[in-house]
Protein backbone atom coordinates (compact mmCIF):
# COMPACT_ATOMS: atom_id res chain seq x y z
CA UNK A 1 0.00 0.00 0.00
CA UNK A 2 1.68 3.18 -1.36
CA UNK A 3 -1.26 6.06 -0.96
CA UNK A 4 -2.50 7.28 2.08
CA UNK A 5 -5.86 6.99 0.91
CA UNK A 6 -4.89 3.11 0.74
CA UNK A 7 -3.73 3.29 4.46
CA UNK A 8 -6.86 4.93 5.14
CA UNK A 9 -8.95 2.29 3.77
CA UNK A 10 -6.75 -0.39 5.95
CA UNK A 11 -7.61 1.55 9.09
CA UNK A 12 -11.26 1.31 8.08
CA UNK A 13 -10.95 -2.36 7.72
CA UNK A 14 -9.61 -2.96 10.69
CA UNK A 15 -11.52 -0.62 12.84
CA UNK A 16 -14.28 -2.33 10.83
CA UNK A 17 -13.37 -5.61 11.59
CA UNK A 18 -12.50 -5.55 15.02
CA UNK A 19 -15.91 -5.89 16.95
CA UNK A 20 -17.64 -8.55 14.59
CA UNK A 21 -13.87 -10.37 14.76
CA UNK A 22 -13.82 -9.71 18.87
CA UNK A 23 -17.58 -11.13 18.94
CA UNK A 24 -17.37 -14.33 16.66
CA UNK A 25 -13.69 -15.81 18.56
CA UNK A 26 -15.59 -15.26 21.88
CA UNK A 27 -18.09 -16.78 21.04
CA UNK A 28 -16.08 -19.79 19.64
CA UNK A 29 -14.14 -20.01 22.90
CA UNK A 30 -17.18 -19.61 24.82
CA UNK A 31 -19.14 -22.71 22.77
CA UNK A 32 -15.96 -25.01 23.14
CA UNK A 33 -14.91 -24.74 26.65
CA UNK A 34 -19.16 -25.26 27.05
CA UNK A 35 -18.45 -28.56 24.66
CA UNK A 36 -15.47 -29.82 26.29
CA UNK A 37 -17.13 -29.11 30.12
CA UNK A 38 -20.80 -30.20 30.02
CA UNK A 39 -20.87 -29.36 33.15
CA UNK A 40 -20.76 -25.54 32.04
CA UNK A 41 -24.31 -23.53 30.44
CA UNK A 42 -23.29 -20.60 29.26
CA UNK A 43 -24.92 -20.64 25.81
CA UNK A 44 -27.54 -23.32 24.44
CA UNK A 45 -27.22 -25.12 21.81
CA UNK A 46 -23.02 -24.69 21.64
CA UNK A 47 -22.80 -27.47 19.54
CA UNK A 48 -24.88 -25.91 16.68
CA UNK A 49 -22.93 -22.12 17.41
CA UNK A 50 -19.64 -24.22 17.02
CA UNK A 51 -20.08 -25.82 14.16
CA UNK A 52 -21.64 -23.70 12.27
CA UNK A 53 -20.38 -23.29 8.60
CA UNK A 54 -21.62 -19.47 8.28
CA UNK A 55 -19.77 -18.41 11.09
CA UNK A 56 -16.41 -20.60 10.79
CA UNK A 57 -16.35 -18.89 7.45
CA UNK A 58 -17.19 -15.08 8.63
CA UNK A 59 -14.13 -15.61 11.17
CA UNK A 60 -12.22 -17.06 7.77
CA UNK A 61 -13.02 -13.87 5.72
CA UNK A 62 -12.76 -11.34 9.19
CA UNK A 63 -9.50 -12.86 10.05
CA UNK A 64 -7.94 -12.67 6.26
CA UNK A 65 -9.30 -8.63 6.20
CA UNK A 66 -8.43 -7.87 9.62
CA UNK A 67 -4.67 -9.78 9.18
CA UNK A 68 -3.97 -8.06 5.83
CA UNK A 69 -4.92 -4.61 6.67
CA UNK A 70 -3.42 -4.51 10.31
CA UNK A 71 -0.05 -6.15 8.69
CA UNK A 72 -0.19 -3.41 6.22
CA UNK A 73 -0.67 -0.29 8.68
CA UNK A 74 1.98 -1.70 10.96
CA UNK A 75 4.51 -1.79 7.67
CA UNK A 76 3.93 1.31 6.33
CA UNK A 77 4.14 2.95 9.94
CA UNK A 78 7.08 1.08 10.96
CA UNK A 79 9.51 0.56 7.97
CA UNK A 80 10.67 3.57 6.35
CA UNK A 81 13.15 1.68 3.58
CA UNK A 82 11.08 1.58 0.12
CA UNK A 83 12.09 -1.91 -1.32
CA UNK A 84 11.70 -3.49 1.94
CA UNK A 85 8.32 -2.11 2.28
CA UNK A 86 7.31 -3.35 -1.17
CA UNK A 87 8.95 -6.78 0.11
CA UNK A 88 6.96 -7.01 3.39
CA UNK A 89 3.97 -6.11 2.45
CA UNK A 90 3.75 -9.05 -0.64
CA UNK A 91 5.06 -11.63 1.90
CA UNK A 92 2.41 -10.68 4.38
CA UNK A 93 -0.01 -11.01 1.62
CA UNK A 94 1.10 -14.62 0.40
CA UNK A 95 1.28 -15.48 4.20
CA UNK A 96 -1.87 -14.24 5.05
CA UNK A 97 -3.26 -15.82 2.06
CA UNK A 98 -1.61 -19.04 2.16
CA UNK A 99 -2.59 -19.55 5.80
CA UNK A 100 -6.54 -18.80 5.25
CA UNK A 101 -7.08 -20.25 1.83
CA UNK A 102 -6.70 -23.74 3.59
CA UNK A 103 -9.51 -23.80 6.27
CA UNK A 104 -11.49 -21.61 3.57
CA UNK A 105 -11.13 -24.28 0.83
CA UNK A 106 -12.20 -26.98 3.06
CA UNK A 107 -15.28 -24.59 3.91
CA UNK A 108 -15.89 -25.10 0.42
CA UNK A 109 -15.36 -28.13 -0.53
CA UNK A 110 -17.76 -29.06 2.86
CA UNK A 111 -20.19 -26.59 1.34
CA UNK A 112 -20.17 -28.63 -2.30
CA UNK A 113 -20.88 -32.12 -1.07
Amino acid sequence: MKTSRALKLALLIVETSSIPLYVVITAYILTGYQILFKEVRLIPKAEVIHTDPLLRTSLIILTYLHSISGLNILINRRVKNKALKTLLEYIALIATTTLLAIPLTLELVRFAR
